[in-house]
């Protein structure tokens, strides 16, 4: 999975508040995207001092990103100069696409002028069913196991020049994630509710559940079932 860079450029007028905000995708489960702040000084006389804040979210913290470094950042711009100030950031994997979240800073010059820029970020429709290897592998004693939801395409048409255009609607598919024995017993349920279309993260742990700590070495099978779509991948446990 590749990271994204977002880059924007803020002329840093000396008597003007500007509020700005852009939408930007990104995938579940990259991480070290970057937001790149361009800060460019327009005066040809006076030297800026800026100071850049990320906003935490309204419960404090950012519920499915993870800011690198959320403290003020401070740069001097001589006249007509232009910097950057780069934050760093990672996004959870368990996300259904119909979230989205904001990140949002306020960049202040010398003379408390406030320039507020958001960036909201929609995150990326798989495009198909898929059950992931898990990781660890070997493992011992928990194991994640990651899969992802698309939304169900209810049309397509052609435009006059060729294109294909698809109209989706999210899934709500029941999902069920289920772990077995080399003989086929089940060991357990990780998985049995509805979904809507996004990508999603669970942890088998052989210590969470019933005499789960008497699991021996060897091979397990888990099974993802979603709708119409049933696939399955073997797993090695390792004492």
């Amino acid at each position: 999975m590749k990271n994204k860079t977002i880059t924007t450029l803020l002329i840093i007028l000396l008597s003007m508040l500007t509020y700005a905000q852009n939408t930007y995708n990104v995938q579940p489960g990259v991480k070290n995207n970057q937001i790149v702040l361009e800060l460019s000084n327009n005066s040809i006389t006076e030297t800026v001092q800026i100071k850049s804040l990320p906003n935490t979210s309204k419960g404090g913290a950012y519920e499915r990103i993870k800011l690198t470094n959320q403290k003020e950042k401070f740069v001097e711009l001589l006249p007509e100069e232009t910097k950057e100030i780069v934050y760093t950031f990672d996004v959870d994997y368990n996300i259904g696409t119909t979230k989205s979240d904001t990140i949002e800073f306020t960049i202040t010059d010398g003379n408390a002028i406030n320039i507020t820029k958001q960036f909201i970020l929609q995150y990326t429709i798989p495009a198909e069913y898929k059950l992931e290897q898990n990781y660890p592998n070997p493992f011992n004693p928990t194991t994640k196991i990651k899969y992802s939801i698309p939304s169900v395409i209810l049309s397509s048409s052609k435009d006059d020049k060729g294109g294909v255009t698809l109209r989706r609607a999210q899934s709500d598919n029941k999902v069920t994630l289920k772990v077995y024995d080399i003989l086929g017993n089940e060991i357990v349920t990780l998985v049995d509710e509805q979904k809507e279309a996004g990508y999603y993260e669970v942890e088998f742990s052989t210590g969470s559940f019933g005499d789960a700590t008497q699991l021996a070495s060897g091979v397990y099978f888990y099974r993802l079932q979603a709708g119409n779509f049933i696939q399955t991948k073997k797993m090695l446990l390792l004492r």
